[in-house]
């Protein structure tokens, strides 16, 4: 017998279209590919700050062909936040210089941070991106997952913590930027050969997280139909003689 005991269901009466993925976009320095690569681990587990009342620590270091997410965590005995769900960092808003700040320093004296907005860029930037997102929590516990690009070059890379609000100073750890980089050698493709998306010659507009394709009406038998035009009065001389033009209308009944 089955282990699972329920037989095929029926499609539902009208079925969700069909979708595909499409081969990466090459484009490393926005996000982490998760569909298209599976990242080499690094269990390194260590507090990166700590207070009386709150510690931020590092869980573990997922490693990319170009990029790495670290995997951070704060821990408190007092709340944190209503909504764990917001996070205490986000790349997506200028933070509270007393609140939790993040940055890393490259051995070559570059560096990226937390203290502004990270926007992507459809360009290869020329600089360190860092960006940092809520992962979900509780009230005193609340993961977050930092993404770094490009991958650090070797020799020590320092990452520093400060929360000035939850009395964490300045602190620095560093950490082994060799030894990531070649982790990044373990990480594996998931689908290897996957087709390019195509447009067909029509520009492709991104809008929030999805593509949509915008025709550009290339000849006169694909142009869009004519807009309506507005209906105009008669001309004078089909209105009935003598008839007098309502110049106000008539007072409702009560």
């Amino acid at each position: 017998m089955s282990f699972f005991t329920d037989g095929p269901r029926s499609r539902p009466l009208f079925p969700v279209p069909e979708q595909e993925l499409f081969g990466y976009n090459g484009r490393p320095w926005v996000e982490t590919p998760h569909e298209y690569i599976v990242p080499a681990i690094l269990p390194w587990s260590m507090p990166l700050g700590r207070a009386e009342r709150t510690i931020v620590a590092l869980r573990g270091i997922e490693v990319w062909p170009e990029s790495v997410s670290f995997q951070l965590s704060v821990y408190s005995r007092d709340l944190l936040l209503d909504e764990p769900g917001e996070g205490l960092i986000d790349h997506r808003r200028v933070p509270d210089y007393n609140a939790l700040l993040v940055g890393v320093l490259f051995p070559d004296g570059r560096r990226a941070s937390s203290e502004t907005i990270s926007v992507p860029s459809a360009t290869k930037p020329d600089q360190p991106v860092l960006r940092a997102q809520g992962l979900g929590g509780s009230a005193f516990h609340v993961d977050h997952e930092i993404f770094l690009w490009p991958l650090p070059p070797d020799g020590p890379l320092e990452f520093i913590v400060q929360w000035l609000d939850r009395d964490i100073e300045e602190s620095r750890t560093s950490l082994d930027g060799t030894a990531i980089r070649d982790a990044a050698k373990e990480a594996g493709e998931i689908w290897p050969g996957l087709p390019a998306r195509k447009s067909h010659g029509l520009p492709v507009r991104r809008v929030g997280a999805q593509a949509m394709i915008t025709p550009a009406w290339p000849r006169e038998s694909q142009a869009p139909p004519p807009l309506p035009q507005p209906s105009s009065p008669p001309p004078a001389s089909d209105q009935p003689r003598g008839a007098p033009l309502p110049t106000r209308l008539p007072r409702r009944a009560r």
